[in-house]
């Protein structure tokens, strides 16, 4: 944990703050649908200036500007205020702050196509991640990097990356980005989804120290678990706080900031946040044991959702897939974490008796977590292994989005 790193509290903070931003600004350009894009940044900014200081965020309002970017899905775009860069002020005047937003669904319905764009292109560092945010940061880039290294600003000390739900996507790309510039970046994600699969989420670990990395997670929250193997967080474990209200159950209130994630609000500290046990060890050999110590109500069971992952992680490993991730050469432009789920257990499914039984339990956690009876044949059909399969990933990224939807009706 870094001795520059801001408190969780400030974090929550800032992170709510930036829907405010996208509303003003959102608000100034139905106001004023004549005025240029600059115009309608420079009083937004003026507003939010005004406002930052009654919020009790310790920014230099002098020094504060919004991002803007196009926002959507091949023809239903949109320019939209994604986040603001601001300086600190008293022992963090040396600091920028740079906080993205989630989706703001009730005054931009486009990002639904943003976050439905689950293909893998080339981000940072060359490496595979979410298409569709990696196409949100491109609107932006450009601006925030004339911001942080304008020549006439002092080069600051530390940067810090942030960001709610698709925010703290954003926030990733964000700090490996700014970290290629050589500035010292610190993370914070909170209710984040995966952004790269396993050669991004390893080059961040390499990259930026896991005392650096704070990654704010309700265990009920569906939106961190999505999208699906092989998309990964970086970090892992290491860097994870839970913010935790006691339920085994998956809830769309989980991934709110004002209830799922209010706690933090109310913390000083990380170190009042647990992270992550290591009690749930699935492997290929012992899921169908693991699900039997979790008992009945399986259906939504986050505990469900951590076996049935680290069961596909083994599977994988055990049948090569690990060292095909970090190659970029194997992902095409249609790819989707759906196709190599699909593809794992097909394979693992001709590959012997012992991966025969793995797949089963695979299959069946999956069913078990939809509220479906689980499957007793002897034989599984190709066709049944991949229509369980996008039934679940429909299942769980249907969840996912409504959470996104919703909490951002709250924002």
């Amino acid at each position: 944990m870094s001795n520059r790193s801001l408190k969780p509290m400030e974090v929550h903070a800032l992170s709510q703050f930036v829907y405010e931003a996208d509303g003003t600004y959102q608000s100034v350009r139905s106001e004023s649908p004549g005025k240029s894009n600059v115009a309608v940044r420079k009083e937004a900014e003026f507003l939010l200036k005004s406002a930052a200081p009654t919020k009790g965020l310790q920014l230099n309002t002098d020094q504060f500007s919004l991002l803007t970017a196009k926002s959507g899905l091949f023809n239903l775009e949109k320019l939209t205020g994604f986040g603001f860069v601001a300086q600190g002020i008293g022992g963090r005047s040396g600091e920028l702050v740079l906080a993205t937003r989630g989706t703001n669904f009730e005054d931009n319905k486009f990002d639904l196509g943003t976050d439905a764009n689950c293909g893998v292109s080339r981000g940072p560092r060359n490496l595979p991640v979410h298409r569709g945010f990696l196409k949100t940061f491109r609107g932006y880039q450009q601006e925030l990097v004339h911001f942080v290294t304008d020549g006439g600003r002092k080069r600051p000390s530390t940067i810090h990356c942030m960001g709610h739900s698709l925010g703290g996507a954003l926030a990733n790309l964000n700090a490996v980005a700014l970290y290629d510039h050589g500035f010292d970046v610190h993370l914070y994600t909170i209710g984040s989804p995966r952004v790269g699969v396993h050669s991004f989420a390893a080059d961040i670990t390499r990259h930026i120290p896991a005392s650096k990395i704070y990654r704010a997670v309700n265990p009920c929250d569906v939106v961190p678990m999505m999208p699906l193997y092989p998309f990964m967080h970086g970090s892992s474990g290491t860097s994870e706080y839970l913010v935790d209200n006691g339920s085994d159950k998956i809830s769309l209130q989980a991934h709110f900031m004002s209830e799922g994630y209010l706690p933090m609000s109310r913390k000083t500290s990380w170190s009042d946040f647990p992270q992550p046990e290591n009690y749930l060890r699935a492997s290929i050999r012992d899921l169908n044991a693991e699900l039997a110590k979790v008992g009945g109500g399986h259906m939504f069971s986050k505990t469900v959702l951590v076996l049935i992952n680290r069961a596909l992680v083994e599977l994988a490993k055990a049948l090569g897939y690990v060292t095909l991730i970090c190659l970029q050469s194997t992902f095409s432009n249609l790819f989707t974490a759906a196709d190599l789920l699909s593809e794992i257990l097909t394979k693992a499914y001709y590959a012997g008796k012992e991966f025969l039984e793995a797949v089963r339990s695979v299959l069946n956690g999956m069913l078990q977590f939809m509220g479906r009876l689980a499957l007793v044949q002897e034989t599984i059909e190709v066709t049944t292994l991949r229509w369980i399969v996008n039934q679940f990933r429909s299942d769980m990224g249907g969840r996912a989005q409504q959470a996104m939807n919703q909490a951002m009706r709250l924002a």
